[in-house]
């Protein structure tokens, strides 16, 4: 009886230290809680892998910007924080394992309105595809936690085409593309070094050849003609021949220095003037 009654009081004694942490922490996370979520930070000390921080924080981050505000809902920001990272236990021993606390700490007051502690394990011990797989599990507690939306995976769709090719056509050609030759590097003009001058010498005159003789052409001589002879002038006679007037050979003239009158043939003009 005494035994019975102890139990008892111990469970008591455990209900009420729950209570506490539960008004001292805020909530605990056992259902899906509403709250608009506005950012999240991902933190953990040295000996979590860098890109598990980051793959948690950009999944989380993506699911916030996917979930529609709820009406009413207290704004709050999330703290997570990766408390261990290891291995699981019994069949779960090959599987990563992370343990982590999530806090969600009011906008205009300050105080944390939600707190809860999680565990997940990795659903694959692939190493390349290990790290991956945890992120999405963790990121994927936490939507389920805080009511976030999963975002939607884009899918790039092909383009479509239309081709008004007959059957009956011959197929088409297809010109392999050829890869584009890389970008040549800009020519680098060189440097100038100057020069001595240099004394230009003008260039040597060709020597003149020596003048050759040329052979002058044959002379023909050609008979000049002979003009023919003269008239023979009858000859005069010496009564013609008088003083004072014309004569062509060997008579003697004299010269008119008068041109009014001739001393030589009128007789009454002076010799002087």
């Amino acid at each position: 009886m005494f035994a019975r009654s102890l139990r008892f009081a111990a469970a008591i004694g455990l209900l009420l230290v729950l209570a506490s942490c539960t008004l001292l922490h805020g909530r605990s996370i056992d259902r899906p809680l509403v709250y608009y979520v506005r950012n999240v930070t991902v933190m953990a000390d040295a000996r979590i892998p860098l890109d598990l921080i980051e793959n948690v924080d950009r999944r989380v981050s993506a699911a916030i910007a996917a979930t529609r505000a709820p009406q009413g809902a207290e704004r709050v920001v999330l703290l997570v924080k990766i408390d261990r990272l290891g291995f699981g236990e019994g069949a779960r021993r090959r599987l990563a394992q992370v343990k982590f606390t999530v806090t969600a700490t009011s906008v205009e007051t300050g105080d944390p309105v939600a707190q809860g502690s999680f565990t997940v394990n990795s659903p694959t011990d692939e190493p390349r595809w290990a790290r991956q797989a945890l992120a999405e599990e963790i990121a994927a507690r936490i939507r389920f936690a805080f009511s976030l939306a999963t975002p939607r995976i884009r899918k790039t769709q092909p383009p479509r085409t239309i081709s008004t090719r007959l059957v009956s056509d011959p197929p088409p050609v297809i010109v392999p593309t050829t890869p584009a030759s890389p970008p040549r590097a800009a020519a680098v003009a060189p440097k100038a070094v100057p020069q001595k001058p240099v004394a230009l010498t003008p260039p040597a005159a060709p020597a003149q050849p020596a003048p050759q003789e040329m052979a002058a052409p044959p002379v023909v001589e050609t008979a000049q003609p002979t003009p023919p002879p003269a008239p023979a002038q009858p000859a005069r006679r010496a009564a013609d021949i008088a003083k004072g007037t014309p004569v062509e050979q060997g008579a003697v003239g004299t010269i008119r220095l008068r041109p009014d009158c001739d001393p030589a043939v009128t007789s009454d003009c002076a010799a002087t003037p």
